[in-house]
């Protein structure tokens, strides 16, 4: 790598259309805990399906190749409990149950990654989105009821940080399509 050659900081996500952004926000909002917090804004909500961290632009291409080979039908999410993870200090929503195409798409992502040489993640995936961040007081837990969220495309994001906090861009889609052709 270049000493002056950009990098960008990047991972795989699904993101709500704007009509479930605007239709699941209040409900989300009722969600995250009182008390001192960082609450993720909606423009933040995603469910990560693998981080890249810091990539090169001469890796890009190989980047978007990986997505490009994923065939995956669309499906539909359900977050369906409130988790909250003491180590890194957030509230979570989270899929208790993956659905197999989900299951199939972060497995077929890693799997095009690594064959390009990039590391990915070891631990078996977990659907969640993040509702808050610095939590102290994480409030009520457990079973909750669902949140339906579905899912018909997924997108390379390059995540920015300002002095505002983490801005996230949306580099590429991919739709979920079974049968799309190479």
């Amino acid at each position: 790598m270049n000493a002056a050659e950009p990098v960008h900081r990047l991972f795989f996500a699904l993101s709500p259309t704007d009509d479930l952004r605007a239709a699941i926000a209040p409900r989300l909002r009722d969600l995250q805990p009182p008390g001192k917090c960082r609450p993720q804004t909606p423009d933040q909500w995603h469910v990560t399906l693998e981080f890249l961290g810091p990539v090169p632009e001469s890796r890009l291409a190989a980047v978007r190749a990986s997505a490009a080979e994923v065939r995956a039908a669309p499906f539909d999410l359900v977050f369906d409990a409130i988790e909250y993870w003491r180590r890194p200090q957030v509230l979570c929503l989270v899929a208790r149950e993956a659905p197999p195409a989900l299951v199939g798409l972060v497995a077929q992502l890693r799997a095009g990654l690594v064959s390009r040489g990039f590391e990915t993640e070891r631990r078996p995936f977990r659907a969640h989105l993040t509702l808050a961040r610095k939590v102290t007081r994480p409030g009520p837990l457990g079973p909750c009821e669902a949140l339906h969220w579905p899912t018909t495309e997924f997108a390379l994001v390059e995540s920015v940080t300002d002095r505002s906090g983490s801005r996230y861009r949306p580099l590429d889609r991919w739709p979920l399509v079974a049968d799309r052709p190479p």
